[in-house]
């Protein structure tokens, strides 16, 4: 989960939210220990209370004994991981996607990779009329360049000299490589599996390749 700094819920920087929740861990949340964190008044902390049950970042502990005991969701467990960025304006997202198709160019001269980008499609805000973004949402398709891919890719792990945990992690060894290649360490380009944007039923633009 990506958050803009400035984003709030109930009045609460999102940011202090998220501290809230690593600080509570698996307790109950409660408008008292609210109040007390973050040093609210017990009505903003009762207004905090019910924003975060409808945002549904804390839930009902249905294993708990007692009634209406709120504990942190799944989407609460996202938000207290969550990276906090600032939101980039078009021409910062315009610069960004230059480089990334230079990096595709390069990427599709070097011979070595054992994968090269046949595609990539644009979508969710980046589409909008939004003058500033979050991030920006990438569907990209690799496409094998020779059927001894997978070879080579266990072949490139070895010497790479990286530790590699799961077999499928060293059989995509070369996708990844070439993913990381695209990102560029951007977290601004969040990069998902090509046909995301059919998966989801949104619309998406072609930025290199075709559809």
């Amino acid at each position: 989960m990506r958050v803009g700094k400035d984003e709030t819920l109930g009045g609460i920087r999102l940011i202090v939210i998220r501290d809230f929740l690593r600080w509570i861990d698996g307790g109950a949340v409660e408008p008292a220990n609210i109040a007390e964190r973050l040093g609210l008044d017990q009505d903003r902390a009762n207004a905090l209370y019910r924003a975060m049950i409808e945002a549904k970042y804390i839930e009902i502990d249905t294993e708990a004994q007692r009634e209406h005991r709120y504990v942190v969701s799944e989407l609460g467990s996202q938000l207290r991981n969550a990276r906090f960025l600032r939101r980039i304006t078009r021409s910062e997202a315009e610069k960004l996607i230059d480089g990334l198709l230079d990096r595709v160019r390069q990427v599709n001269e070097r011979d070595e990779l054992t994968h090269r980008v046949t595609c990539i499609r644009v979508f969710g805000s980046y589409l909008t009329e939004s003058a500033d973004l979050g991030d920006i949402d990438l569907a990209v398709k690799y496409t094998p360049r020779r059927k001894s891919h997978v070879e080579e890719a266990k072949e490139r792990a070895a010497q790479s000299g990286k530790s590699i945990s799961t077999y499928f992690q060293l059989i995509t060894f070369g996708r990844q490589e070439v993913r990381l290649i695209l990102k560029n360490r951007s977290p601004y380009l969040s990069l998902h599996d090509f046909d995301e944007p059919e998966t989801l039923g949104i619309p998406f633009k072609v930025l290199f390749g075709q559809a």
